[in-house]
């Protein structure tokens, strides 16, 4: 899809605008490769609603439709529709019927050094036209994040820390903090505090913080879970009061808001968040997770897959997997829980917990002697000793079963 556009460069100079101070895209008119001219407005149709969709993520600076489609029917070259539209990626594709069946072709390229970032292409039938128009957008407005997110992060890793700005100190705090390490950890912690102190109303320096915060509690210490309550609750509370349209804001807060035993309040956070922004994995993983620990497991479980579709290499995948064996399990599906959990273990085997999870899910099956064993090898690495005493997210009940579970596991007395 590499063509050039003549008419505008033979004539005059091009001025090129300035990037913005975020990401920005430009979505292109997708070629109608089918001749047919019902095609043009499925095509049209199915790149009005990527804008629209690709328009809901705050961090992104979209093209509207009127000036992306000046470029319709004419021959591009992407770098040059950079530094036309002064942006750094172009998403461009084409559309071909046949039968009934279409073929949409989409790929996302770095405008500014002219390499592709992620290209797709999407089979359908066309029984329903309008339904098929709404998958394939949903489809790439879905994936486009997670990869322009991945995009960036490369990016700004190249750049030296003291030249960073908020954006960058963000996105720097974003790679380190999907390591999942303790000294990851505080870097992550390290740069969302430079995000903040460079630029103080910019809200996901704060929402970065808080989970990074909360992950420190949570995985890579021994204090109280109630200190969730404290410092990362009130950094999501200013995220949302600075950018009250920011999904990942309304999302992190909603977690934070589960962690004080407020389900009710994180679920309704988290719808929030999805009406900001549908198509964002983490959105959608974040209202599996609060509906799931609040009680609703059926829709739980749904949301959870749909976020490991919408995203299937994003670095929070392990952390979805532990989610949904957990909901599994409290909902005595032990058999699908154990699964789950073996599944874990692939994707993370130095995470000590998950044995836990796979001693109990053994032992309500009544694998007795396996889950002693699981027990046995996992040794002084298995119970957190915060697990005493029920954890602010988890419902009586929820942790009522969780300890049976461990109780007959370790073949105890009640």
């Amino acid at each position: 899809m590499y063509r050039v556009r003549t008419e505008m460069s033979a004539t005059q100079p091009v001025t090129a605008l300035p990037l913005p101070d975020k990401p920005s895209i430009a979505v292109l008119p997708f070629q109608n490769m089918s001749g047919d001219p019902e095609q043009e407005y499925f095509a049209d149709g199915m790149v009005e609603e990527i804008i629209t969709a690709l328009s809901r993520i705050r961090w992104l600076f979209v093209i509207a439709r009127n000036s992306s489609f000046t470029y319709k029917g004419q021959a591009v070259d992407v770098k040059q529709v950079g530094r036309e539209l002064g942006v750094r990626y172009v998403l461009e594709g084409s559309v071909r019927k046949g039968g009934n069946r279409v073929r949409v072709t989409a790929q996302l390229i770095d405008a500014i050094a002219g390499t592709h970032v992620w290209a797709d292409r999407y089979d359908r039938d066309l029984r329903d036209i309008f339904a098929v128009q709404d998958e394939i957008t949903a489809s790439v407005a879905g994936v486009i994040e997670p990869a322009l997110a991945e995009a960036e992060q490369q990016r700004v890793l190249r750049k030296p820390p003291e030249r960073l700005d908020a954006w960058e100190a963000y996105q720097r705090g974003l790679w380190h903090f999907n390591k999942y390490a303790p000294e990851e950890n505080q870097i992550a912690l390290g740069f969302f505090r430079q995000a903040i102190g460079l630029d103080p109303n910019f809200a996901p320096g704060h929402y970065g913080y808080a989970l990074a915060l909360q992950w420190d509690i949570w995985h890579f210490s021994e204090r109280p879970f109630s200190e969730v309550q404290g410092t990362p609750r009130d950094e999501a509370r200013i995220a949302v009061s600075l950018d009250d349209k920011d999904a990942m804001a309304h999302a992190v807060l909603a977690h934070l808001r589960m962690w004080g035993s407020e389900w009710e309040a994180a679920i309704s956070e988290a719808r929030t968040a999805l009406a900001l922004n549908p198509n964002s994995a983490f959105v959608i993983s974040m209202l599996g997770c609060v509906l799931g620990f609040g009680g609703y497991h059926d829709e739980a479980l749904d949301r959870l897959q749909q976020a490991m579709r919408a995203s299937p290499h994003d670095p929070l995948t392990w952390l979805w997997t532990l989610w949904s064996g957990s909901i599994q399990f409290y909902s005595r599906k032990f058999d699908a829980a154990l699964e789950t959990y073996n599944q874990l273990a692939r994707l993370r085997p130095e995470y000590g917990p998950n044995q836990e999870w796979i001693a109990g899910s053994l032992a309500f099956l009544g694998r007795l002697d396996e889950a002693r064993e699981v027990l046995r090898r996992a040794g002084s690495q298995l119970l957190d000793p915060r697990f005493q005493q029920r954890p602010p997210w988890l419902r009586p009940q929820d942790y009522a079963l969780r300890i049976e579970g461990r109780r007959l596991a370790a073949g105890e007395t009640p």
